[in-house]
């Protein structure tokens, strides 16, 4: 009975009233006073004294807020120095655009090439072609075995001196006036040069005539002519006619003034020269021909070249 009457007179005695705090009075008439106090709690518990809570959970959201807002002032510019260049990267750089047309490309073997540089080579092969069917001139080499001086032939033709000159100029390719100085015709030698001429097109070729390119110059006022050798009924020089993809021999007949030559002299002018076509030309149709490029053929030092022999 004591035990118990002291138990309660301590709770309930008059000696544990106190008065009241004003101050906590006044903090519990504020209706967040005790959610405040309560959130402040949970989160003391735990960031500091609840020590089962993991705190890995929360790394990403302080990651977050670090990278946001604990970066210095210099790492800021940096970065944003860093985003406006990438800003200019991107607009400097023409969007890739996709392979249309010429620039598709086409495999060969193990790599692909555009369509572009396919018909532009395409473009260069057919153009040269065109050059060489048109425009390219024939092929010649020398027959060495069927050239040779004519000593039984009359420089003159039969004519005169006068008459004679006046002829090569109307019909040959006359290649020094001066040449025709003497009016011995045993002071000049004839001499015919044959070459076989391969026409590497499909049209008609055709010569009308030839000229003396080259002669060394010591020789130059002993050399009078030269001339395709195939002539009408009339005597008229008509020159040498080639069909396409096919060959033909050709004789062009030259004439020197030998006046104190000896037989090397003679040999060193003939083979020392340099012949040429002249008003070559190609055949399109019936009556349209073309211009075709001069063909040089070098004379071959393999004749047999004798004043006498």
């Amino acid at each position: 009975m004591d035990n118990q009457y002291r138990r309660y007179n301590k709770r309930g005695s008059m000696d544990s009233i106190s008065t009241p705090d004003t101050e906590k009075i006044v903090n519990l008439s504020d209706p967040d006073f005790g959610k405040i106090n309560d959130i402040n709690s949970k989160a003391d518990k735990i960031f500091i004294g609840d020590k089962r809570v993991r705190t890995d959970r929360f790394d990403r959201a302080t990651k977050s807020y670090d990278d946001i807002n604990l970066h210095t002032a210099e790492e800021l510019e940096q970065k944003r120095r860093e985003e406006e260049k990438d800003i200019l990267k991107y607009a400097a750089t023409p969007p890739k655009m996709a392979a249309t047309g010429l620039n598709r490309g086409t495999k060969l073997g193990n790599s692909y090439v555009r369509k572009g540089t396919i018909v532009k080579w395409a473009v260069i092969f057919v153009a040269a072609l065109l050059i060489i069917v048109l425009f390219f001139p024939p092929f010649f080499s020398s027959e060495t075995k069927l050239s040779g001086v004519r000593l039984d032939d009359d420089p003159f033709e039969g004519m005169g001196l006068t008459d004679f000159k006046t002829y090569a100029l109307s019909n040959y390719s006359v290649y020094n006036e001066k040449a025709f100085s003497s009016e011995d015709p045993k002071n000049y030698r004839v001499v015919d040069l044959v070459f076989t001429i391969r026409n590497p097109s499909p049209l008609e070729m055709r010569i009308p005539q030839y000229d003396i390119f080259r002669v060394p110059d010591e020789y130059k006022d002993a050399v009078c002519y030269a001339t395709s050798w195939k002539k009408n009924s009339d005597g008229k020089v008509i020159g040498d006619t080639v069909p396409g993809f096919s060959s033909a021999d050709v004789t062009i007949r030259v004439m020197v003034n030998v006046t104190d030559m000896t037989d090397s002299d003679f040999d060193d002018c003939i083979s020392s020269m340099i012949i040429s076509t002249s008003g070559a030309e190609k055949k399109l149709t019936k009556s349209t021909y073309i211009p075709c490029i001069p063909a040089f053929m070098p004379v071959s030092n393999n004749i047999d070249i004798s004043l006498t022999e």
